[in-house]
C-alpha cells in the first residue's frame, strides 16, 4: 500500500471521506444454498412459462383466421378446421394455466425473496 508523501496536497482535493462498509454476513452450507437456488430457478421458469402457450395460441388463431382448409392426406377440410379449432382451445387453456401459475409465483422470483430465503427469514 502506497502512502501519499504530502498529506496537505490530498486534503486540497478531498473534503470528506464517507465509509459505508457495514453489511450482513450470511453463512450457509453448500447443499442448502443449492436447494434454495434450484427452487428459485424452478419458480423463475414458471414465471415466464406463459410465453410459449401465448405464442402458439396467436399462431393458431392467425392460421384459423386466414387459412382456407383443403382436403389433405385423405382428411376432409372440415376435420382439419376442427383440429385447428381444438388446438386453438387447448393452447388457450394452456396459456390460462401458465398465466395463473406465473401470477402465483411472481413474489418468489424477486431478489428480496431469494435473499430472505438464503438468510432463512
Amino acid at each position: 500500500m502506497a502512502t501519499n508523501p504530502n498529506p496537505q496536497q490530498e486534503s486540497r482535493f478531498i473534503n470528506q471521506v464517507c465509509s459505508n462498509t457495514k453489511t450482513d454476513f450470511i453463512e450457509i452450507t453448500e447443499d442448502k444454498l443449492e436447494n434454495i437456488l434450484i427452487k428459485f430457478l424452478r419458480d423463475l421458469k414458471k414465471s415466464s412459462g406463459w410465453l410459449t402457450p401465448l405464442s402458439i395460441f396467436i399462431t393458431i388463431l392467425i392460421t384459423n383466421l386466414t387459412a382456407d382448409f383443403k382436403e389433405f392426406l385423405s382428411i376432409p377440410k372440415e376435420i382439419w378446421c376442427a383440429i385447428f379449432y381444438l388446438a386453438l382451445a387447448l393452447s388457450f387453456v394452456w396459456f390460462i394455466v401458465k398465466t395463473i401459475s406465473a401470477i402465483k409465483n411472481r413474489k418468489k422470483v424477486q431478489l428480496d425473496y431469494l435473499i430472505n430465503k438464503i438468510k432463512n427469514n
